[in-house]
């Protein structure tokens, strides 16, 4: 009676009721945002996915007959190794998702390693983060390769040796993956030079680089397929 009667009681009343609400409405937005997650995750990995198999995708207008040679499979890293001098990760993908051994493994920023063994519903990757890794890539907007390694120490610093001294480089250019090795794409970026020498007695440089890629810090990853690696392997084998 005395809140209907007076309008200050009346205001008081609406504005305490504005204030209950809105609390519990903001607690259950946050439940339901929680909840819906999940959903969210997989759905912006699924467009990750597709952005990248356009971005890949070779200019085809000269041969439209041709597909696009790689394509993308998103996947969650569940288990992750970088302290030790040989290091794997698992992911939660495996042969019923076609995922086989000798697939690339990127992350939206950069690589992450290679499957090595896989069971039905997961997969064993070799990281980038061992030492007797070695994965082919270029400078970017050059023909210029070398080879990335991780000397076993910062996990987010590599080498990369070999790269010939013709190639003009300076700080803060781009490593990218080269496409040589038919596991990952040419163009996907690794990461930036910070230091670099030319080797004593040798046509090459020696290249510190920073990763693009937290590898300390990995959960949605993409599995590289590759069409036509098994027909480019069986002619490149040795006879």
């Amino acid at each position: 009676m005395i809140i209907n009667s007076h309008n200050y009681a009346q205001l008081k009343t609406h504005s305490l009721k504005t204030s209950v609400a809105g609390a519990i409405n903001s607690k259950l937005s946050v439940i339901e945002s929680h909840f819906k997650l999940k959903a969210y995750n997989r759905e912006l990995m699924q467009q990750n996915s597709r952005l990248l198999n356009q971005i890949t995708q070779p200019k085809l207008q000269q041969v439209p007959q041709l597909e696009s040679q790689y394509s993308f499979v998103p996947a969650f890293v569940v288990s992750n190794q970088y302290v030790f001098s040989h290091n794997n990760l698992l992911i939660n993908k495996g042969r019923k998702d076609s995922i086989f051994p000798e697939m690339g493994v990127v992350a939206p920023t950069g690589i992450v390693g290679i499957v090595q063994k896989t069971s039905r519903n997961f997969a064993s990757v070799l990281s980038v983060l061992n030492t007797a890794t070695k994965i082919n890539v270029a400078l970017k907007n050059t023909n210029y390769t070398g080879f990335l390694q991780w000397e076993g120490r910062n996990p987010n610093i590599f080498s990369v040796i070999d790269m010939p001294v013709n190639a003009r480089i300076k700080k803060g250019d781009t490593i990218i993956t080269s496409g040589v090795s038919n596991i990952f794409p040419k163009g996907i970026a690794i990461g930036e030079i910070i230091d670099f020498k030319t080797v004593s007695g040798r046509k090459s440089y020696n290249i510190k680089i920073r990763s693009f890629t937290d590898m300390t810090n990995l959960g949605p990853v993409y599995v590289v397929q590759n069409k036509y690696k098994k027909e480019i392997d069986s002619l490149l084998q040795k006879p």
